[in-house]
């Protein structure tokens, strides 16, 4: 019996286990612990080891020779149907409170640069913990990547400058980290943007059956010295199989997270139509399969190192076979993996750790990285198979790896529960255990009816076990938003009208909610500004769920049984990058403004007109009155623009605040405004060259 075929009868147990057990919990009211509120909860054990290349290329090969059709493996190396990775709310892990008064955590932006700190950095999940963004700055520069170049600015003087730019190499994506004077950009590339890269094979004239492999995704990792301001120098670069997803770094050490697939396999397709010919190109397949080697199973890497005054190149695959693990059911042919990036030390890819599964959304605490992938079973089975999902068939599997150590990543443990996830912010660990926010149901088949749940974790011999769960969170509805805050947490889901609601979670085996607020429309991102106080960043609608546009709200859960809405702010049609990408928000805490990017428009019939606005906006939170007002807007570029046109590099993407001023950040450059009243006082141009 082939490992997919095994799959298959693990996964049957599964579904019959699902059909028989936990049924009248599933309809049960949201409040209360226990599990089962969601269906059955899969357990996934601790993942294995290889004994060596030959037990892992066999593994490979026994799972492609089952999956592997006329067409290759095609969409099926990974075999998982992922929840894409979007940023919404950041969350902290200090003390909440109990029943009473909402003991509210400072904000990690806020608190990472330190008590008084008069610079801002990019608004992250966990304090301690920073994460890849378009620009960084340590209040004596900022480097920002903008038209394909790393942009150097000095803050030294009375006016910003800019100090110097460098090309960064072809690619996508780019974001960057900082840590003292050495940046490291990563970014996503494809083998066709590779200097020097081979031309894609032609097909073969005699038999026109070879199949041209498609440019495959590449990740480009580039370490640039900044201890000379006017000359930054790329000192390394480090070329890797497979797509970035994302990275944290902690104490100057970067955690890369890159997903790749199978390479260097010429399958072939089938000359012609017909049954005939499909069986043939699938055997032949199978061969190619069969003669693989273990090359084509591991991703590669190729190292340029210029540190010495000359460059010098080294290469091979990313991982020893030893350093791979699978977990134990099946999980597609996708090879996940975790490179250890000392900012301090190199870019030679050591103390890296694998897994034979897919991996998207990553999280991560200042001792624990977690990786985490949403799986539709039945396409995990038989990926060209047109299968209807069974309501129950999403699940997600979470993969723990210890980041204590500046040296090595190293695997800890594995868990899995039903439903997927909305994001990064679904995850929070907090006093030794991990709380996971999941919808399920939500397949979109008739009689379906979605549901979300707080799923408490906790590990037991190398697995992530449940512990504790709430269920029956907006029913027929779905998680727009998480913010963990201590021992407390916000959850807001969303159809028609939008839930708001406080979960208390103090204790890990009995999480409850302790209160709801239903109000029209929903806050894709939402931030504590103190005083028990919540902003919300998303879009108001009216009472069938249509969308108007958006808003910011101010919520008081100082009650956390009685949630309510204080204040609203609208803006017509539109929307702000900050509801799904939480580093465009910035809050200081010092003067209470709130900046986010914010693009609307509106059409005037009468006129003809349209009223287009592309820049920030700054919101005056006053928290103790529980009132807003906006504090102004904020636009990039040249104030009258051709009608139907407009500049996307315009677009305010960041904003950020170093010793008393604004600072905010398009691909056209940086412009300063007075921190308390948003009047422009200066501007820099990026380079393109």
């Amino acid at each position: 019996m082939g490992k997919v075929a095994k799959a298959m009868a693990a996964v049957l147990a599964l579904v019959l286990a699902g059909c028989t057990s936990g049924g009248g919990e599933r309809s049960g009211a949201p409040r209360g612990g226990g599990a089962g509120a969601l269906g059955t909860v899969v357990l996934a054990s601790a993942l294995q080891p290889f004994d060596g290349c030959d037990d892992l290329l066999r593994y490979f090969t026994d799972a492609a020779a089952d999956m592997v059709g006329p067409w290759g493996l095609g969409g099926s190396a990974g075999g998982d149907m992922v929840v894409l990775e979007t940023a919404a709310a950041a969350a902290e892990d200090t003390a909440g409170g109990g029943e009473g008064d909402a003991a509210v955590p400072a904000p990690a932006q806020a608190r990472a640069a330190g008590e008084g700190a008069t610079v801002s950095g990019t608004n992250v999940q966990e304090a301690g913990v920073d994460e890849p963004d378009i620009v960084k700055t340590d209040g004596r520069r900022m480097i920002a990547v903008a038209q394909g170049r790393l942009q150097v600015l000095d803050l030294t003087g009375g006016t910003p400058r800019l100090a110097a730019t460098l090309q960064l190499p072809p690619g996508w994506g780019h974001e960057l980290l900082l840590d003292g004077d050495t940046a490291l950009v990563l970014a996503h590339s494809d083998s066709a943007q590779t200097p020097g890269a081979r031309p894609l094979p032609a097909p073969d004239p005699a038999t026109d059956m070879m199949f041209p492999a498609p440019s495959s995704p590449l990740s480009v990792l580039s370490m640039i010295d900044l201890s000379d301001p006017a000359a930054p120098q790329e000192i390394a670069t480090l070329q890797l199989d497979g797509d970035y997803r994302s990275a944290r770094m902690v104490d100057g050490v970067a955690r890369v997270v890159v997903r790749s697939w199978p390479t260097g396999l010429p399958f072939v397709f089938p000359e012609g139509g017909g049954l005939r010919a499909e069986r043939d190109a699938t055997e032949r397949n199978r061969e190619i399969v069969a003669n693989s080697t273990i090359d084509n199973w591991l991703p590669y890497y190729v190292l340029t190192d210029r540190r010495f005054g000359q460059e010098a190149t080294s290469e091979g695959t990313l991982l020893d076979c030893e350093q791979v693990t699978h977990p134990q059911e099946f999980s597609g042919l996708g090879m996940l993996s975790v490179l250890t990036v000392d900012l301090g030390g190199t870019l030679e890819p050591t103390g890296s750790t694998g897994i034979v599964a897919d991996g998207d959304t990553v999280y991560a605490s200042p001792e624990n990285l977690y990786v985490a992938t949403s799986r539709w079973l039945p396409q995990l089975i038989d990926p060209r198979a047109d299968i209807a999902p069974a309501a129950d068939d999403v699940t997600t599997e979470l993969h723990a790896f210890d980041i204590t150590d500046p040296a090595a990543t190293r695997y800890r443990a594995s868990g899995e529960v039903s439903g997927h996830l909305l994001n990064q912010w679904s995850l929070s660990e907090h006093a030794g255990n991990l709380r996971v926010a999941t919808t399920t149901n939500n397949s979109g088949q008739p009689g379906a009816v979605s549901e979300s749940a707080v799923a408490v974790l906790a590990e037991r011999d190398g697995e992530l076990v449940e512990v504790g769960r709430v269920g029956g969170l907006g029913r027929t509805e779905q998680i727009y938003a998480v913010r963990f805050l201590g021992d407390i947490a916000a959850v807001v889901t969303f159809r028609q009208t939008d839930p708001l609601y406080l979960l208390d979670l103090a204790d890990p085996t009995a999480p409850r909610v302790l209160g709801e607020l239903k109000i029209p429309g929903y806050s894709a991102y939402l931030h504590p500004v103190g005083d028990g106080r919540l902003l919300g960043v998303g879009q108001d609608a009216d009472d069938q769920g249509r969308v108007l546009g958006s808003q910011v709200s101010l919520f008081d859960i100082t009650d956390l049984a009685n949630p309510t809405q204080l204040a609203q702010l609208k803006f017509g049609d539109g929307s702000s990058e900050v509801e799904y990408d939480h580093r465009a928000f910035l809050y200081w805490a010092e003067t209470g403004l709130a900046v986010m990017p914010l693009q609307t428009w509106a059409y005037d019939e009468a006129t003809g007109t349209e009223d287009v606005f592309t820049g920030a906006l700054g919101v005056q939170v006053d928290s103790q009155a529980g009132a807003l007002r906006e504090a102004g807007r904020l636009t990039h570029g040249p104030d009258e623009q051709p009608p139907g046109q407009f500049d996307y590099r315009a677009q305010i993407r960041r904003a950020l605040v170093v010793g008393g001023t604004l600072y905010t950040v398009s691909e056209l450059g940086v412009e300063t405004s007075a921190l308390d009243t948003l009047a422009d006082t200066g501007w820099v141009a990026f380079s393109a060259r």
